[in-house]
């Protein structure tokens, strides 16, 4: 269960960051991220937002921009009341007037709550600026986070042994019809302890180590929703 617990947190965390590079989900269901009385905060002195609609206010009123924000570490502690705290450092980085490079360093101390099935929502977010960002050359992180969500998704359903539930939620008609002929000949239970390795962004691919020691690309597109797509399967 702490394994799932990890790829939920996981996945908040690279769609909280996606959302602002890029179109991903609807601001309604995006707001799933936090629970109903969230607060956010900036270097512990500005609340920024209390509660959902609030959450969403603040959303809205974020300038648009061309920046990235790259999951550098994360580290979570479970606590009582199925809560965890987790804490981030992120690579900021935002272009400005198109050609000058700014950002900084951040560290993110958070609180997430989880439901009865291991789903994560943070009730807690203070973002601090700690120190200026290097790396003075723009990299954009959309695709890796889009990609980072997605195989977070993945190993959750697997870890909590659903193998059928990867076809339901990501995958198109072609490819759905490939994994569950896949699982029909496969131990379910070993899939349940395969992991996500390989990631390939420029071709936005995940490679899903099997017990077998064989190895199943998974093509993905990029298109609006929560997550990517998976087109088909190839297996290696």
């Amino acid at each position: 269960m702490n394994d799932s617990r990890y790829y939920a947190i996981r996945d908040i965390a690279h769609r909280w960051f996606a959302f602002f590079e890029g179109q991903t989900e609807s601001l309604e269901k995006h707001l799933q991220l936090f629970t109903p009385d969230v607060r956010l905060v900036h270097a512990g002195q500005h609340l920024l937002a209390e509660g959902q609609s609030a959450m969403g206010d603040w959303l809205k009123q974020v300038p648009p921009a061309t920046d990235s924000h790259f999951i550098n570490a994360l580290h979570w502690q479970p606590t009582p009341d199925n809560r965890a705290r987790v804490e981030m450092e992120i690579g900021y980085q935002v272009m400005r007037n198109g050609e000058m490079v700014g950002g900084a360093i951040i560290e993110y101390k958070t609180e997430v709550v989880f439901t009865e099935s291991g789903e994560a929502a943070f009730s807690f977010l203070q973002k601090t600026p700690v120190r200026q960002n290097p790396d003075r050359e723009f990299k954009d992180s959309f695709a890796a986070n889009r990609l980072g969500a997605t195989a977070a998704r993945i190993d959750f359903i697997l870890a909590n042994g659903q193998a059928e539930q990867v076809a339901d939620e990501l995958m198109e008609p072609a490819a759905s019809e490939q994994w569950q002929q896949l699982i029909t000949h496969q131990d379910t239970e070993a899939l349940t302890y395969a992991r996500t390795g390989e990631r390939n962004e420029a071709a936005l691919a995940l490679t899903l180590e099997l017990p077998d020691t064989q190895s199943l690309s998974l093509l993905l597109t990029e298109q609006a929703g929560r997550y990517l797509r998976v087109r088909a399967i190839e297996l290696n």
